[in-house]
């Protein structure tokens, strides 16, 4: 009787391997894009709520002063001075107010009398406290090492005026919802003129037609040359805010260290590469095609960056009359 021996194959051959492993490759390809798009939507979703915290904080805020933050108590280059630091109570971080001493700054004396009562630091943090209520999730948390010290990183300002920097000790333009509280008035360095706070009533354009706090993705690449503040001093005056359109080089001379120089102008919102310095001047995201903004009555909305610079310019102040309509995306 003649048997018949079947044989077992215990493999893959080569060919059908890599036809496998092509397959494979397919589908990750495919799939990444939009494991990308969801992971993008979360954090543009976080950076939202983050927003919403800072519009419900700056509204308890006007409860108990009736005003709005300013966005620096302090003509001189404070620390934990700024609107951010003073709304820690509001979001339930760490907030221990310290009446600052009388300062000079350009040789004049500034007293702390004037209004009483605000002239503070926060003393209960350092200023490499990280917190997530200031960090974008597209962005990611970041710290930047100056001279030996840790500052944090952040990736909300608040909105000047437009064609303004506060950080000018001259400038006295108050169309913005955030200014200093004191600016000399003039460049002869006269005694220090204490503007008036924001408040809702002082908003004519309307609360749902004025911006308050806007993104900017930090830039911890800054060298000491050209340049370093931007989103390292996030408790401090000198990036707390950014006129819209901004005018000033406050932070980056260049736009990598012995690159171009930086463009002079108007700096408006739009498009940014976290590798060029020069963008840290105007307000942009990581998001794709635009950036989300907190509008003064609390709410948050996604701009694209083809607004158009009309209608931010017409969105930045409070009281220009301007109507604007039909500007979400």
């Amino acid at each position: 009787m003649t048997r018949i021996h079947s044989t077992k194959r215990s493999g893959f051959t080569l060919i059908e391997l890599l036809v496998v492993i092509a397959i494979i490759a397919v589908l990750i390809g495919l799939l990444l894009p939009a494991v990308q798009k969801v992971r993008e939507a979360a954090s543009r979703m976080s950076c939202t709520n983050n927003m919403k915290q800072l519009g419900v904080a700056m509204h308890n805020y006007h409860s108990t002063f009736n005003r709005f933050p300013y966005e620096n108590v302090h003509i001189n280059d404070s620390r934990r001075t700024n609107w951010i630091a003073h709304l820690f109570p509001y979001f339930e971080q760490p907030f221990t107010a310290t009446l600052l001493g009388p300062t000079t700054t350009h040789g004049i004396l500034v007293s702390n009398t004037n209004p009483g009562g605000i002239f503070i630091r926060n003393t209960a943090i350092n200023d490499d406290y990280l917190v997530k209520t200031l960090i974008c999730p597209s962005d990611g948390q970041k710290l930047r090492d100056v001279d030996g010290e840790r500052l944090a990183m952040g990736n909300y300002l608040g909105v000047n005026a437009p064609n303004t920097d506060q950080r000018d000790p001259g400038n006295t333009n108050t169309q913005g919802v955030f200014f200093y509280w004191g600016h000399f008035a003039s460049t002869t360095w006269a005694q220090p003129v204490w503007g008036s706070p924001t408040t809702i009533a002082s908003i004519t354009d309307g609360t749902s037609s004025t911006l308050m706090i806007g993104e900017r993705p930090s830039y911890p690449t800054l060298d000491d040359v050209d340049g370093w503040q931007c989103g390292a001093w996030v408790y401090n005056e000198v990036d707390s805010a950014l006129g819209l359109p901004n005018t000033k080089l406050w932070c980056a001379g260049r736009s990598s260290p012995g690159g171009p120089d930086c463009p002079g102008g108007k700096q408006w919102f739009g498009p940014g590469d976290p590798n060029n310095m020069c963008d840290s001047h105007h307000y942009w995201s990581k998001h794709t095609g635009g950036g989300n903004w907190l509008f003064c009555d609390g709410s948050v909305r996604f701009l694209s960056f083809s607004v158009g610079t009309t209608i931010q310019g017409a969105l930045a102040t409070k009281a220009g009359g301007e109507v604007v309509s039909n500007y979400d995306q």
